[in-house]
């Protein structure tokens, strides 16, 4: 139900660009000046009845007893008073069942919430639907929030949403583990709960925030549309308890064309054409849910760190790169008559699975349940972190295959007669490995371009990810080579190297997060990030900045060291520098995770 005050009219459209004047009775409209017609919006908000007034109103008309009348045998027992909110059959080929919201009847009072809670025995800061508001009468984007004056509000609009059931799920498709189904009879996006690892990447997958995760079980859930309720005939329980009946069940026609590219549920709201959301927000003024912008507009949380998905990525973009670096550098001395030395080889390869294997060791820290974790490869088809499980899985274990190879030669004394490997087959190995941790490290990146988040975009993504496997493979191999040969040449190449691509991503990073004030090319979702990096992650952010300037110097050093100085102490220099970088890739990677912000259906201000 929306609140109206006689001022200037202001509205936000869903592309968040231009600002037009939308009539609206009692409202000023253009070539009337600044009127206001108070006795057109008394009149108009006459023509709602509440539930009681619709009641009085059948009494008088003498239909009260048949509109209360006892359900059948076949009916539940409350269903006199919601059967005008449910749908007389079932969906047909190609239909599906929807909330259907009516913005004119919400009065925001929540009853919708705690029946939900209630009903789905919900813990205490669990909740499946939640009520928004729309300020009417401020404008979507301001150029500088911390600064911006409000503009004063003429009215509000509540919107309650819970689950929208989208005819495209990303939840169902980035699940690892199939464990969501889309009922294919009534539309319905169900969780199954047993299925669930925890690994909450639906939470991720989801633009609107639907699926929530639960610490106590160790799994996520999400609203279902009470739908063993609904196959006994009854209501759902936000239908059944909301006292202006503004939330009805209908079945709604999905969608076989392309969605707009603009198209929105509300003001605000994610772009539908992600998922294809099903929920229909409807009023008698068809621009009512373009309406304002929501309460909590600007006002942006860091997102949860994930620090074993940062070891992780970390680690196996390290492992990658470091096996890539080695392979590059035995490529180019086998072109110029100096091959890399066996031990150089070996003590690498040994080195990259030692540090992919911490990686791989840390991924199961961040599943609720991860004694089911072996369920993962069953999303192969449809998700990218099932296929980065089996891809790194694969480039771990062939890596350790060519570690085995290469070190059984220095151990043949022991070993029967019998055993042998050809000089080629360590080699061969390796470029196995190299492959499958490349795909590996692309999923590794598709998991969070697929979101599609602006801030988590592919061009964003790949040289923060890229750039981790360069700089920290390059750097550790530089330590390797330098720790088991005397070749200057490679590691003051491999260190000058690292220094260049390091000073390059250093830029890069605080172009667009790390300055202290926004630039004239950062848009709005890096303002955003920008300020949480500013107000909440400043300690990280400090951090990135001096453990990549501290290796940036060590490098340096070292570098000068490899040239012409002390073996022992630029191999020292090298190990402290790899150390300093590796500290501020995972800073970065901490701050990726917690700064991303992103569209999200209206909240409201506590």
């Amino acid at each position: 139900m929306s609140s109206l005050l006689p001022t200037d009219s202001n509205f936000a459209h869903p592309d968040g660009a231009a600002q037009v004047a939308v009539p609206s009775p009692g409202l000023p409209i253009e070539g009337q000046g600044d009127s206001f017609d108070l006795v057109s919006l008394l009149l108009q908000e006459q023509q709602t009845l509440t539930a009681v007034e619709d009641f009085a109103s059948a009494h008088d008309a003498g239909t009260a007893e048949e509109q209360t009348a006892a359900p059948t045998a076949d009916q539940p027992a409350q269903a006199r008073y919601y059967s005008k909110l449910m749908p007389a059959s079932p969906p047909g080929p190609g239909q599906q069942f929807a909330f259907d919201v009516n913005l004119d009847t919400c009065s925001g009072c929540k009853a919708c919430v705690v029946a939900c809670h209630t009903m789905n025995g919900l813990d205490e800061t669990e909740s499946w639907r939640r009520v928004g508001t729309l300020v009417i009468g401020e404008t979507e984007s301001t150029p500088e929030p911390e600064t911006a004056t409000i503009p004063a509000a003429i009215g509000v609009q509540h919107v309650t949403t819970a689950c929208h059931h989208c005819e495209d799920p990303g939840c169902l498709n980035g699940c690892p583990v199939k464990a969501y189904d889309k009922d294919p009879e009534t539309g319905i996006v169900r969780h199954l709960d047993d299925q669930c690892i925890g690994c909450k990447y639906c939470t991720m997958m989801c633009p609107y925030e639907v699926p929530k995760y639960s610490k106590r079980l160790g799994i996520v859930r999400k609203c279902d549309m009470c739908h063993q309720r609904l196959s006994v005939g009854e209501a759902p329980a936000c239908v059944q308890s909301c006292p202006n009946e503004a939330i009805a069940i209908r079945v709604v026609e999905q969608q076989c064309q392309e969605v707009p590219a603009d198209e929105r549920l509300v003001a605000g709201a994610p772009l539908s054409s992600i998922t294809r959301p099903t929920t229909v927000f409807r009023s008698e003024d068809p621009n009512k849910r373009f309406q304002g912008v929501a309460q909590d507009n600007w006002i942006d949380e860091p997102a949860e760190d994930h620090w074993p998905l940062v070891g992780l990525l970390i680690a196996t973009q390290v492992g990658v790169g470091m096996l890539l670096t080695e392979r590059v550098l035995a490529g180019i001395g086998w072109l110029a008559g100096s091959p890399m030395p066996t031990e150089t080889t070996r003590w690498t390869a040994t080195v990259a699975l030692v540090i992919s294997m911490v990686g791989m060791n840390l991924a199961p820290l961040h599943l609720g349940q991860p004694l089911r974790s072996w369920r993962i490869f069953l999303g192969l088809r449809t998700s990218w972190l099932s296929r980065e499980a089996v891809l790194l899985g694969k480039f771990v274990g062939i890596l350790t295959m060519g570690v085995v190879a290469m070190w059984l030669p220095a151990v043949s004394e022991y070993l029967p007669s019998w055993v042998s490997i050809p000089d080629w087959v360590p080699g061969l190995i390796l470029l196995g490995a190299i492959t499958f941790g490349i795909a590996g490290l692309f999923s590794s990146a598709m998991i969070y371009i697929a979101t599609k988040r602006v801030l988590w975009r592919f061009d964003r993504t790949v040289i923060r990810f890229m750039g981790t496997a360069l700089i920290g493979g390059m750097a550790t191999s530089a330590l390797v080579i330098a720790a088991t040969t005397q070749q200057r040449g490679s590691v003051s190449i491999l260190l000058g190297l690292t220094t260049i691509a390091l000073i390059a991503k250093l830029v890069w990073e605080h172009s667009i997060l790390l300055r202290s004030e926004p630039g004239p090319k950062n848009d709005s979702w890096d303002r955003r990030s920008q300020r949480l990096v500013r107000h909440h992650l400043s300690k990280w952010s400090l951090g990135r900045v001096a453990f990549g300037y501290g290796g940036l110097a060590l490098l340096v050093l070292s570098t000068v060291l490899a040239i012409g100085g002390s073996m022992t102490l630029m191999t020292l220099c090298t190990l402290a520098a790899t150390l300093l970088l590796v500290a501020g890739e995972t800073t970065e990677r901490l701050i990726y995770f917690s700064s991303v912000v992103h569209d999200r259906m209206p909240g409201t201000l506590r």
